[in-house]
């Protein structure tokens, strides 16, 4: 006699549908990360050990950005510390190719000696002077000299420096230190704020005024023409006024500079990534992120299935590869995941998949100094998503990402125009499987190469792509390059190439660069009926660069779904629609997958059978998995499948061997471990069901059937 399912089971089941990948959720913990109380820097601050914490407030305190201190006070062990210290150093190091880290070295040289030299007539460590903090921020001054036993002067400093101008700095500037009033330490003096008369004695000192600064800027230029003029201005490019005393403005700009200085063209992103991908990334990459260029395209499909293609190009300089002793094989794994998340925060796709490396020396020879990409595709069912691509790889253990919200709807039903591509380099094959063939930036026989960033030198050939979806006859698509206009698509072509659209609905075009001067573009497609009346348009932003040329890729690792594997295609759209909770749907692509007769997708079978159990199917769900029993024993869905029909038809004892079975392959859910609890009851193991059924509460404790469940139970004799 079949048993009656109570609520909880048959509500939960759906979750038995999700693909092999999607394990149910353990204990949640006691608050969500976005729950804790934040807490504050000096909370923080008391969490470091004694020397992380000299580290952040002492030895970098003048030279880490506020990206990095806030990562580094996020971090939750001592391993991540001492991690996050090493890659600070390693993004610093000017050449990493030697064994030395010359700005680490350098670094310390300074710090030691603003402590051993200028802090001596305080009582304060050096580094926490004004000259330590600027000598540590700079440097040695080129050079410095020094008035101290002047009768008209106090005791001051001037320190002449070079300046980097890639770093915000003028090509020469002074620094100024003083004792105001001759007493204390040296201080950094400020021209606008403290103003001649404070490097002064005498009547000098206290006559305010633009005569008093007339005055005592004359008593200096009889010490130091040098030090008067540094008493106006700081920044020799920009004057004060001699005439009136009056201090450069700019002065001030120039010491904020200065103290910027030390954070400029220092990249970041490592810690941004951190703080987004920390969950993502195992702990041996976790501050690895290196930068990474990419492109994503959406096409049409086999069965209105839109595919999203994406290309991953990072540069030579940030692709490792292992060798062997005779330095004849070059190889590296990569691991890449790929992610679409709703705009509800719902994951539809989340795949991992490794890709092997292999070359040889003459092979890497000829692509050394060229970006290496990554490229794939995926079927999408129509929807807005967050895309992500993480590329690890482990033989330097780093990892990129590349990301952006694309949405499928448009290609997929009727007359719909897919994104338009910008290429660098389009090649028409000899022939295609079948004129609508799908391939990663491939539609029938046109393949791309996808422009990074869609940048572009002047008078090269750019190569459009897109892809008609349900063609009509008489149809056309105009290739259109348009100048930017406020950042903005508008504004009349440049450029038009007209192309005729042909069988499985590939356009391509080529449109050359012999603009005359660099800048921003877009390239625009727009898809005309037999009238010309325009049905459908999209647009891409395209850099066009002054450069005789641009980076491309010489070693492409080209990978793509093979939507011509029967059943392949139904299966993997079966387990998208199971994500987004469209079961009906889910049923209907699975049964589609099962009838391909695919012997190498045996999952089709037991997904199939499980959204039939859910929709009270049992014979037939049966049907699909008894003859999987032997074979694929050891499979989770097919020895839970096997479990809930046993229990269905009556066969308790059964269910129950089969369900702890399962139990034994994967972690359960509450779906399964609430009938293996039941079965057990029902066989008398009373106090199994009772623990069981307090093991699904632990993990989902809002199961009023449950606890009813639990409350029908007999109580144990004592």
């Amino acid at each position: 006699m079949r048993p009656v399912l109570f609520p909880t089971v048959l509500a939960l089941l759906p979750v038995a549908l999700a693909p092999a990948t999607f394990v149910a959720t353990a204990a949640l913990p006691a608050s969500a990360p976005g729950q804790q109380e934040e807490l504050s820097r000096g909370d923080k601050l008391e969490r470091l050990r004694e020397d992380h914490r000299k580290w952040l407030e002492e030895e970098v305190v003048y030279i880490i950005t506020d990206q990095e201190e806030d990562v580094f006070l996020s971090l939750e062990t001592l391993e991540e510390r001492d991690r996050f210290i090493e890659v600070f150093w390693e993004k610093r190091d000017p050449y990493p190719a030697t064994l030395e880290n010359e700005f680490r070295e350098e670094h310390y040289r300074r710090l030691e000696y603003a402590n051993r030299y200028l802090g001596r007539e305080t009582f304060r460590e050096g580094w926490r002077t004004d000259r330590g903090r600027y000598y540590i921020m700079l440097g040695e001054p080129r050079e410095r000299h020094s008035f101290d036993g002047y009768n008209e002067v106090v005791s001051s400093e001037l320190w002449f420096y070079q300046g980097d101008v890639q770093k915000g700095l003028p090509s020469f500037f002074y620094l100024v230190f003083f004792k105001r009033h001759d007493i204390g330490e040296f201080r950094l003096y400020h021209p606008v704020v403290d103003g001649p008369g404070s490097l002064v004695r005498g009547q000098y000192s206290h006559q305010g005024g633009p005569e008093g600064n007339i005055a005592a800027f004359e008593a200096l230029q009889r010490i130091d023409a040098e030090l008067a003029n540094a008493s106006l201005s700081l920044d020799p490019s920009e004057p004060g006024d001699w005439t009136t005393g009056r201090a450069s403005l700019g002065s001030d700009l120039l010491i904020a500079r200065v103290e910027d200085s030390p954070r400029r063209a220092i990249r970041t992103d490592y810690a941004d990534a951190w703080m987004r991908y920390r969950d993502r990334v195992s702990a041996e990459y976790s501050f690895n992120f290196i930068p990474s260029r990419g492109v994503f395209g959406v096409t049409g499909g086999p069965g209105e299935t839109p595919f999203v293609h994406f290309s991953v190009e990072i540069d030579p300089q940030h692709f490792t590869l292992e060798t062997d002793e005779d330095q004849t094989r070059f190889y590296t794994t990569l691991d890449v995941s790929v992610e679409a998340v709703t705009e509800d925060d719902v994951t539809v796709v989340a795949l991992d998949r490794p890709a092997e490396i292999e070359l040889t020396r003459s092979q890497v020879e000829q692509i050394r100094a060229t970006p290496f990409a990554y490229q794939d595709s995926i079927p999408l069912v129509p929807g807005v998503y967050e895309v992500s691509v993480i590329v690890r790889n482990r033989a330097a253990s780093q990892f990129t990402v590349l990301e952006t919200v694309v949405d499928t709807t448009a290609a997929s039903g009727s007359s719909g125009l897919a994104d338009v591509i910008a290429g660098f380099d389009g090649t028409a094959l000899a022939a295609a499987d079948t004129p609508d063939a799908i391939r990663t930036f491939q539609v029938g026989n046109v393949r791309l190469q996808p422009a990074a960033e869609g940048l572009f030198a002047l008078g090269q050939t750019l190569y459009a792509l897109t892809h008609v979806v349900s063609p009509a006859e008489g149809q056309e698509v105009h290739f259109e390059l348009v100048a930017d206009d406020a950042g903005s698509p508008a504004g009349e072509p440049v450029l038009t190439v007209v192309e005729a659209v042909p069988e499985g609905g590939a356009a391509f075009g080529q449109l050359g660069l012999d603009l005359g001067v660099g800048g921003a573009y877009w390239l625009r497609a727009r898809l005309l009926d037999g009238g010309g009346a325009e049905l459908a348009r999209k647009e891409r932003r395209l850099q066009v660069s002054p450069r005789a040329g641009v980076p491309r890729a010489g070693f492409v690792l080209r990978r793509g779904f093979n939507s011509g594997s029967p059943g392949l295609l139904p299966l993997v759209r079966g387990d998208q629609f199971v994500n987004l909770a469209r079961y009906d749907e889910a049923l209907a692509e699975y049964e589609r997958a099962v009838a391909a007769g695919n012997p190498q997708l045996p999952a089709a079978r037991w997904k199939l059978a499980h959204g039939y159990l859910r929709t009270n199917r049992v014979p037939e769900a049966a049907a699909l998995l008894e003859p999987m029993a032997e074979t694929f024993r050891d499979v989770y869905d097919v020895a839970s499948g096997l479990g809930f029909i046993r229990y269905f038809e009556g066969r308790f004892d059964e269910a129950v061997e089969r369900l702890e079975h399962a139990v034994s392959l994967r972690t359960p859910g509450p779906p399964l471990l609430n009938v293996l609890a039941d079965a057990y009851a029902r066989t008398g193991r009373v106090e199994a069901a009772r623990a069981t059924f307090a093991r699904s509460l632990e993990l989902e404790p809002d199961q009023p059937p449950v606890h009813a469940r639990l409350a029908e139970l007999p109580t144990s004799p004592r």
